[in-house]
C-alpha cells in the first residue's frame, strides 16, 4: 500500500511523462498541504472542498492562496445538495436553513434581481473560489453560468461569511457508519 508521501511522488511521475500538466486534491486539510510542499517538486495547482455559507473555510482559502493553489468549491449551495441523497446523508441537512432562503442570500438576490444560487456562486467566484455546481436542468445551467454580471458589496459578502458554522455534510466520519473515516478530525 502506498503512503501519502509516495502517492504524490507517483503524480509528480506523472507530470514528469507529460501524461498531466499540474496537480490537484481534494479535501485535504492545512497540515496535509504544509506536509506536501515540504517535500513536493511540482506545486499543487488546486485544492477542491466543500464551501458553503455554512463552511466557508477562509484560513485554509488563504494558506491556499499564499502557496498559489487554487480552491474549487463542491456543494455551493449547502444543505441543498445533500436532501436529494439517502438517509445518512440528509440528516446533516434536515434542520439546517437552506441557504437559498437565508436573509443576507435572499436580500442580495433582490437587490441585484437575480436568484439566490446565482447569489451564492457569486459570494465563492469573488472570494477567489471556483464552483462547480451540479444540476441537470438546462435553465440552471445558464443561469449558473451568468454569475460574472453583477457584483455583491463588500457587506454582502460578510454578511453571507457570517452564517458560517463549520458545518461540513461531505464527512465521512459521519456517514460511513460501520467504519468511519476520520479525514476532518
Amino acid at each position: 500500500m502506498l503512503g501519502f508521501t509516495d502517492a504524490i511522488r507517483t503524480v509528480e511521475e506523472i507530470v514528469d511523462k507529460g501524461i498531466a500538466r499540474s496537480i490537484g486534491i481534494s479535501n485535504a486539510q492545512a497540515q496535509t498541504i504544509y506536509d506536501i510542499t515540504c517535500y513536493n517538486r511540482h506545486p499543487l495547482s488546486v485544492l477542491q472542498i466543500e464551501h458553503h455559507p455554512y463552511l466557508v473555510q477562509s484560513s485554509l482559502i488563504a494558506l491556499c492562496k499564499e502557496h498559489d493553489i487554487m480552491v474549487t468549491a463542491f456543494s455551493s449551495f449547502g444543505p441543498q445538495s445533500w436532501l436529494e441523497l439517502p438517509p445518512a446523508f440528509r440528516e446533516r441537512a434536515k434542520n439546517i436553513t437552506l441557504s437559498f432562503d437565508v436573509k443576507p442570500v435572499k436580500t442580495a438576490a433582490s437587490r441585484l434581481n437575480v436568484t439566490p444560487a446565482q447569489v451564492l456562486l457569486r459570494w465563492a467566484t469573488q472570494r477567489g473560489v471556483a464552483v462547480i455546481p451540479k444540476s441537470v436542468n438546462v435553465d440552471r445551467l445558464k443561469e449558473n453560468l451568468d454569475v460574472v454580471e453583477f457584483d455583491l458589496t463588500g457587506e454582502e459578502i460578510e454578511a453571507i461569511s457570517a452564517l458560517d458554522k463549520g458545518l461540513r455534510f461531505n464527512d465521512p466520519a459521519v456517514f460511513l457508519i460501520e467504519r468511519p473515516l476520520r479525514i476532518f478530525a
